[in-house]
Formats: structure tokens, C-alpha cells, sequence
């Protein structure tokens, strides 16, 4: 589906926040952000994590991140934590709406920039629906990732097939909302093609996606043509499925990480959307300083990063995490131009 949006030319902006590429580390640190990472153990959160930290750093800011391992209420003590040791920003992805709600609100009244990750599910928002939330940086999945993913998983079938979506068990708003979105994007307008259901990977991991996918399988009598996952690990543990079960199907990922760029290598998955997550992280950073400093009107309410299919026609333009990651370390990676909504 196409996006309703206003294409902001974010770039110079960014670049004049973020600094040039002579700009040196310094050993001073200005302040504190806090960044609650509902699971650590994500590939593409702990480059997020990475990048948001090695950023900063260069310009004398200081990142404490504490992991939420999927429990909401450890994100909610986590944050509770930051507002105690009295950051000046919280960068947060949320694991649940609701019960954040008040310690979110608390960090507000306390002065304390709150920066959603992902924490807006719809393409636009308000200040005051959004609220308690200083802005958002989507991770640009929900909308134009799934997208890309319907597209591909279109055509490689022809506009024909069963087609199965492996989701997160968990409480996330945004995988659940990228999963509808996909089941939207891949039905609307494309009769020949019918989503079966959506299983849940309990352990958000490869073999908790496995063992749903075979079930399914069977409750299908193996009439899957194509498996669309919420991550890369997840469309892995579906191929070990299919592979096992003596289907062939199309399966595409999200995330880009290197396990996932291996897999589509390998064949084990057609296609994956790489987040870039680094990006995301300049990004990221972008946004605090700015609402940090005041200058709330430079810095729109949603913020949608862009991402990127990848096949192995298009390999070769994959640019690994680790590469990008040690240009940030040196600052000469600079923040994508991004596409923006002002509610």
C-alpha cells in the first residue's frame, strides 16, 4: 500500500545535529540517554544499541541501555531507573501500550525527553495522542518493509498460493501490527492468493518458529506456498519446517542481520527487509539531541527510516552491520534522508 506522506528532506538537518566527519570523541559528557531495549539478544536491536552508543560517544553523550528480555514489567522498572538516575532522554521501544503509560508520563512531568521507537503503530500521529511521547522513529517495517515483503512474495507466487505468518508470541504492538500489515498488503487486491492464519513463535528464536510451522503443515496437509516471518530467525526455523515436511515454499524474513543475509544466500530464505538499523540509531540520535535542545519543531512527530529488500539478485549492494557499524565508530556514516509525517 502506498503511504498518505510528505517526503522531508531530513538530510541537512541531520547532518548539522550529527556534526562532520572531523568531529573528534570527547572525553566530557554533556548527558545521559537511557535506552530500554525490550530484548537484547535481537540482532537487530543490540546493533541498534550499538550504534545509538558508539554515535553518541562522539559527541559526548553518554547511552545506558538496559534490557527488558520481553517482560513488561522489567521495562517498566527499567524505566523507572532512568527517571531515578535523572537522564535527559529515554529512548524506549515498547513492549506493551498501557502499562507504560504512567512511568512514561512520569519521565514527562520529571523534564525527561521520551523517544519512541516503534512506539506509533499507525503512519501518522498527533502530539497529544501520542503523547507521553516526546516523537517516534518507526522502524520503517510496518508500512513500507511490509510493503516490499508483500510485493516480492506476490510475485514469486504469481498472485497464487497459501500463504502461512509467523509472528512473535510476545506482547510487541509493532510485530503485531508489521504481521496484519502483510496480511493486508499480500491479500488486498489479490484473490488468488489466501493468508491461512498466523502461529506464534514462542521463544522468539529459530526453533520456536519451527515447531508451529511444522504443525501448521500438517493442519494444512502441506498446501503452503509461501511463509512470511516477523523476523529472520523465524523464517529460518519455517524453512527447517518445509525442508523437513518436503515443501517448497517462498519464505521471506525481516531484519537483514547477518544469520538472515546467510539464509538468503544459502536459499533457506527467499528475501529478507534489512532495517538498517544503524541508520535508525543516527537517526535516533538526530531526534534527542534536537528535542533535547529545544528545538522541537525541527524534529516531526513520526519518523519512518528507510529499508531495503533484499535477494540474492541485490546482494552484492548488501552493506553488512559490522561495516557500518565501524564507520560509526570513526563518524563517517552519515543519517539517511528520511520520509516524515507531521500530524
Amino acid at each position: 500500500m502506498a503511504l498518505p506522506i510528505v517526503v522531508v528532506l531530513a538530510l541537512v538537518m541531520m547532518l548539522a545535529a550529527y556534526g562532520t566527519a572531523s568531529e573528534a570523541a570527547t572525553s566530557k559528557t554533556r548527558y545521559t540517554i537511557g535506552f530500554s531495549n525490550p530484548e537484547g539478544t535481537q540482532p537487530v536491536l543490540d546493533v541498534f544499541q550499538q550504534a545509538l552508543t558508539k554515535a553518541a560517544s562522539r559527541v559526548g553523550i553518554k547511552v545506558t541501555s538496559l534490557n527488558a528480555a520481553l517482560t513488561v514489567g522489567k521495562q517498566v522498572s527499567d524505566i523507572q531507573q532512568f527517571i531515578n538516575d535523572k537522564v535527559k532522554a529515554i529512548v524506549v521501544f515498547p513492549l506493551a501500550g498501557p502499562p507504560l503509560i504512567p512511568v512514561l508520563t512520569a519521565a514527562r512531568k520529571a523534564g525527561i525527553v521520551v523517544l519512541g521507537y516503534n512506539a506509533v503503530t499507525a503512519e501518522k500521529s498527533t502530539a497529544s495522542a501520542m503523547y507521553p511521547f516526546s516523537a517516534d522513529i518507526n522502524q520503517g517495517i510496518i508500512h513500507e518493509g511490509a510493503r516490499l515483503a508483500a510485493a516480492f512474495m506476490v510475485k514469486e507466487l504469481h498472485g497464487k498460493g497459501n500463504v502461512l505468518g509467523v509472528d512473535i508470541a510476545a506482547p510487541v504492538p509493532s510485530l503485531h501490527a508489521f504481521m496484519a500489515s502483510e496480511e493486508h498488503d499480500i491479500t488486498s487486491g489479490h484473490p488468488g492468493i489466501h493468508w491461512l492464519e498466523t502461529v506464534s513463535d514462542q521463544t522468539d528464536n529459530i526453533a520456536g518458529a519451527a515447531g508451529p510451522v511444522a504443525d501448521a503443515l500438517t493442519k494444512y496437509h502441506n498446501d503452503v506456498a509461501g511463509v512470511m516471518a516477523y523476523f529472520d530467525g523465524a523464517g529460518i526455523g519455517a524453512a527447517q519446517a518445509l525442508k523437513a515436511a518436503g515443501v517448497k515454499a517462498v519464505v521471506v524474513g525481516q531484519q537483514g542481520n547477518s544469520t538472515g543475509i546467510a539464509a538468503v544466500k544459502s536459499g533457506k530464505l527467499s528475501a529478507t527487509i534489512d532495517e538498517m538499523p544503524y541508520n535508525q540509531a543516527l537517526i535516533a540520535l538526530t531526534m534527542v539531541r534536537d528535542l533535547v535542545a529545544g528545538k522541537t519543531k525541527a524534529v516531526p512527530l513520526v519518523v519512518h527510516p528507510p529499508v531495503k529488500l533484499v535477494t540474492k539478485a541485490n546482494l552484492r549492494t548488501y552493506v553488512s552491520w559490522t561495516a557500518a557499524l565501524a564507520k560509526i565508530a570513526k563518524g563517517t556514516l552519515r543519517p539517511p534522508a528520511t520520509v516524515s509525517i507531521n500530524g
